[in-house]
């Protein structure tokens, strides 16, 4: 094989990156982001949704998260393999056996070989090489079965692997070797005739191999024998079967430390044949090593994260909900328009709590989303507790899975990319009126605008409450009024019902490059959450019985208490 087929062979199996020029590029594209605010990791709960994939690799998953890829191919790339992994079931439970097994065999038996001075450690061997050859069939049946199912670039690229080292000259003789060695041990050499010369005691005083023979030891009849079973068939007598053990010396008992004497001393003393032995196993270790096994070492981790986004979209789809492939469009396009979206972090926390309360159950809620050139940034108000967080949260979810490649959690979902998602989640305990909070948020938002582009998704939660409730609409206006002009696409949750009110006026302004919209969260007559999401001016009456609620007063309660004191 000449050395540039070989360098072809061994390369990488990336099931991330179509190529070294993206894998490079989208590293340096998250060295370069890494300035930015990155909260929202933390404000998206992005390690619980990454729990959700592969909780044995989450800090690889956050990671890629991190990179907001932009990369429609590479997107695509990742997409078409996970369709793969759907669309043909026995493809993760084949691929993810023989990568384990494989890269355990190397790791735990073929890394730790060194030159055998037993037949036992030489069988071992064997067992270590056949083990990878039987990967590598297993490998090239299922591809033969099932090679026009495939339809990602990168499952084939995996089998394109494999196959080439199916047929790599320097397999093709590892394998014919093994097999010449296996047949060279078994046929050679069943059995070993051994003289003990004693002492007038008794006592073995030396010992050595006058015989080997390639049949089995059988006990032959002696006279007395053909006396006794004259006429009849002589009972066979084989010799009992001894084990080795490979364990620490000081765990042997003295049966099983004869059974390794005897081994290794049996080793020594066939050296003319054993030398031939040992030079063969060389000769298939160094054709092993040729063919880059460690090369899918790097691959492991990455097949986890598929498996694991099968898994989570076959466990979501089990409790009657959808998760799609999203369509991502480039980012020049500054849209979106998805179907039956919900939050991730909720679906998770429902489903812990229907397992555990059988009397009541949460459900999931979807809801649908558009941004396009009438509606681009959104003002979200409504009842206290009725979805507003977890709408924002789901949103951001949603983008970031998009863009990593993988299955979004929505029934349909057309998503343009964008350069970066920013978020502003005030704590619980930050919010009310605190002059050195509100500096520090107007502080942030500064640090938000110098970076943020016509290209970004700003998600807001509750910003702007560190002032009176009069000053908090005027500045988040002009907050809103900023980011529009910027034609920066978002959400702001708020319980300020005045803000949606003077934001929908500046549409009229026609420095806007962003139009503004209001939805609000709908609640029944009673009071009840629906959690669903539609386009609506706020209710005048919102904000005060908000504040109540907040803030923990109640009417009922003053009425009860009024009642009970005396006058």
């Amino acid at each position: 094989m000449k050395h540039d087929e070989i360098e072809e062979v061994n390369k990488v199996v990336d099931l991330f990156y179509p190529d070294e020029e993206s894998r490079n590029r989208l590293k340096k594209r998250r060295a370069e982001l890494a300035d930015r605010p990155d909260d929202y990791v933390k404000n998206l709960e992005l390690e619980k949704a990454a729990d959700l994939i592969c909780r044995q690799y989450q800090y690889k998953l956050i990671r890629m998260f991190e990179e907001m890829c932009d990369d429609i191919e590479v997107i695509r790339y990742r997409q078409n393999i996970l369709k793969d992994f759907i669309a043909i079931p026995k493809l993760a439970v084949t691929v993810r056996q023989i990568i384990n097994v494989m890269v355990e065999n190397d790791r735990g038996n073929i890394y730790q070989l060194s030159e055998p001075d037993s037949f036992s450690m030489l069988s071992e061997a064997i067992r270590a090489f056949n083990a990878y050859v039987e990967c590598v069939e297993i490998m090239h049946s299922f591809y033969t079965e099932h090679k026009g199912e495939i339809k990602s670039e990168g499952i084939k690229r995996l089998f394109d692997y494999f196959e080439k080292g199916y047929t790599d000259e320097d397999y093709i003789r590892m394998k014919k070797n093994l097999e010449e060695l296996e047949k060279a041990l078994k046929d050679r050499i069943r059995s070993v005739t051994v003289a003990i010369n004693l002492n007038e005691n008794l006592v073995p005083v030396s010992a050595g191999i006058i015989d080997y023979s390639d049949q089995k030891y059988i006990l032959k009849p002696s006279l007395i024998d053909k006396i006794l079973y004259r006429g009849a068939k002589f009972p066979e007598k084989t010799v009992d079967n001894l084990h080795k053990k490979y364990r620490n010396d000081d765990d042997l008992t003295a049966d099983e430390l004869l059974v390794n004497t005897v081994d290794e001393t049996l080793f020594k003393e066939l050296d003319d044949f054993t030398r031939k032995l040992v030079k063969k196993l060389a000769k298939v270790m160094a054709d092993y090593q040729k063919l880059g096994i460690k090369d899918i070492f790097s691959i492991n981790y990455q097949l986890e994260f598929y498996i694991g986004a099968v898994s989570l979209i076959e466990s979501v789809e089990a409790k009657g909900l959808k998760m799609c492939c999203p369509t991502v469009l480039p980012k020049e396009e500054r849209r979106a328009d998805i179907k039956g979206l919900f939050d991730l972090i909720y679906y998770q926390e429902a489903s812990l709590y229907n397992i555990r309360n059988k009397d009541s159950k949460k459900e999931v809620v979807t809801n649908d989303i558009t941004f396009d050139d009438d509606a681009g940034f959104y003002i979200l108000t409504g009842a206290n507790n009725g979805g507003k967080t977890t709408f924002v949260r789901g949103m951001g979810i949603c983008q970031v899975l998009a863009q990593a490649g993988f299955f979004v959690p929505a029934e349909s979902c057309e998503i343009s990319a964008v350069d970066y998602i920013y978020t502003h989640f005030p704590k619980e305990e930050e919010l009310g009126i605190n002059a050195s909070r509100f500096t520090t948020e107007i502080k942030e938002f500064k640090t938000i605008s110098d970076t943020i582009t016509n290209h970004s998704l700003l998600l807001m939660n509750e910003s702007i409450q560190s002032t009176t409730p009069v000053e908090c609409v005027e500045i988040a206006a002009k907050l809103v009024k900023i980011f529009c002009m910027l034609g920066v696409r978002g959400i702001f949750a708020t319980h300020l019902t005045d803000i949606a009110f003077k934001v929908m006026k500046l549409n009229t302004d026609p420095a806007m490059r962003t139009k503004a919209e209001s939805i609000v969260v709908t609640v029944g007559d009673n009071g009840e959450r629906r959690y669903k999401i539609e386009k609506a001016m706020p209710s005048d009456n919102v904000y005060a019985g908000e504040v109540f609620e907040k803030f923990g007063i109640k009417e009922d309660d003053i009425i009860r208490r009024a009642a009970q004191m005396k006058y």
